[in-house]
């Protein structure tokens, strides 16, 4: 558990710092641009995520089953799946363009070069996160997204402050890719790795076959995720989707806490499933436990302090983006419940793919309910909430019949439950209003350390044996971190 947990924290992280772009920017952004030029900038960074997302197909994810399924071949694996990514980033980019043209250039217009070319950029030669995490190195990975992120905020603030022009942040943001790429690829072409390697065996069907549901899935996920996003932007224009984004700002935080844990776990569980799947099935209800001690506290702080938290970090000017963040944290609750690793254990992937087309169609059915009656970015995100909830019920019956199991085993009610009624019962430090009456803004700030002061102790008194682990784990990594400062 002590290995999991360092690589999990190391892992989030840095995968923080690669959100860094979403998560930094625009608190600093919002104050150099005017609200519709922020909806321009974020209108760019949404149709280019869902391009990539597509271009990538879930292939950089294989290498944390096709690694250990094949550890003598690493580097074969890594040149394979390169190879894989750069004709599946071309398709993607050269479909884009054809569509949009046969629209007559109504779907992103001026936008079409440019995200074309950050997609193919950020796409291309962006394995080593996933290859680190495999091979037992999450520690590099810091190191790289760090310095990434520093770049790319960078980049996006200097230049909006010396310009204020969308477009000329994202040109400098595709200039700074490409000089990644060009960077990474001539990494790889001087370090000659995998000459001496074994032959891998069947050679691109077993990936192509962990690949095309998994990416599928990925794909369709990701449109559940931003389909609300693009109907926005269509519908209510840029303005409306600047509402929207800051809304779902904490998304990549909530992405990234649970799929760190997924992607550190889902090696183990590979390795545990070949002689033992109970045992397999056990680490993966642990690590649902821990997600939600990670995420319980956080919806529970966001439902009390969602305006003013809204108005404090992006102005009074994105007010209305408060009742959208405190509906998407219904969703989060859901995100707690990950039973993707649990059938990526096992090679079963294409429930993925069955459940993500349930969600997009649930979803898309509300939307085209909620916008036209008038729901707004509010009706927008109670629709990929409902899309969320049916994606969850059909991935916990499909991992329920894949591993001979009732539900009432699958899932960790017991533990999952005592979490529960702890974030509950410690929300009554956040009921008075006295926090922000005798300490201003500061006071959401103590009165969020006291609630979760009083969240852990209520762990720790319900017994919640994943809290323990976590405590336990915690003071090992004190000493580690005071030993690391010293030889600094």
């Amino acid at each position: 558990m002590a290995g999991i947990g360092n690589r999990t924290a190391i892992l989030t992280l840095s995968r923080l710092a690669n959100y860094g772009l979403m998560l930094i920017s625009p608190v600093i952004l919002v104050r150099l641009l005017t609200v519709e030029q922020f909806g321009r900038y974020r209108e760019f960074l949404l149709y280019a995520s869902v391009l990539q997302v597509i271009a990538v197909f879930s292939i950089n994810d294989s290498l944390l089953y096709c690694i250990p399924a094949q550890p003598a071949s690493r580097w074969r694996t890594v040149r394979q799946t390169a190879v894989l990514i750069a004709c599946s980033s071309l398709l993607t980019v050269a479909g884009f363009a054809a569509l949009d043209r046969a629209s007559g250039g109504e779907l992103v217009g001026s936008l079409l070069w440019p995200i074309c070319l950050y997609t193919l950029f950020c796409a291309n030669l962006d394995f080593w996160d996933f290859f680190w995490v495999a091979t037992d190195r999450p520690g590099l990975i810091f190191v790289y997204t760090s310095l990434r992120l520093a770049a790319r905020v960078g980049v996006a603030v200097v230049t909006a402050a010396l310009t204020h022009e969308v477009s000329a942040i994202i040109w400098a943001l595709i200039a700074l890719e490409a000089l990644r790429v060009t960077g990474a690829a001539v990494i790889m072409l001087a370090a000659g790795h995998g000459t001496a390697e074994p032959p891998l065996r069947d050679p691109w069907r077993e990936q192509l076959r962990y690949c095309v549901p998994s990416g599928t899935a990925s794909v369709l996920s990701m449109l559940n995720r931003n389909l609300s996003g693009i109907v926005v932007a269509k519908a209510l224009g840029a303005v409306a989707l600047a509402q929207y984004s800051i809304g779902k700002f904490g998304e990549p935080v909530v992405v990234t806490l649970r799929n760190s844990v997924s992607a550190v776990v889902l090696p183990e569980m590979v390795l545990r499933d070949r002689s033992s799947r109970a045992e397999s099935l056990e680490l993966w209800k642990r690590a649902t436990v821990v997600n939600t001690i990670l995420l319980f506290p956080v919806v529970v702080i966001v439902e009390r302090f969602a305006r003013p938290l809204v108005e404090a970090v992006f102005g009074h000017d994105y007010a209305p983006a408060a009742l959208v963040l405190q509906i998407y944290m219904l969703g989060v609750v859901r995100e707690c419940f990950d039973f993707a690793p649990a059938l990526r254990a096992r090679n079963r992937t294409r429930p993925l793919v069955a459940s993500n087309l349930a969600s997009l169609a649930a979803c898309a059915a509300m939307l085209a309910i909620l916008i036209p009656a008038g729901g707004g970015v509010a009706g927008a995100m109670a629709a990929v909430v409902l899309g969320m909830t049916m994606d969850g019920a059909w991935l916990a019956w499909a991992t329920k019949r894949h591993f001979g199991v009732k539900l009432g085993e699958l899932i960790p009610w017991g533990s999952a439950g005592r979490v529960a009624l702890a974030a509950v019962i410690a929300a009554a430090v956040l009921a008075t209003s006295a926090w922000r009456e005798t300490f201003g803004p500061g006071g959401m700030a103590l009165a969020s350390v006291a609630y979760l002061a009083a969240f852990g102790l209520l762990l720790l008194a319900l017994r919640v044996p994943e809290a323990y682990a976590l405590l336990a784990w915690a003071r090992r990594l004190v000493p580690s971190l005071s030993t690391a400062s010293r030889k600094v």
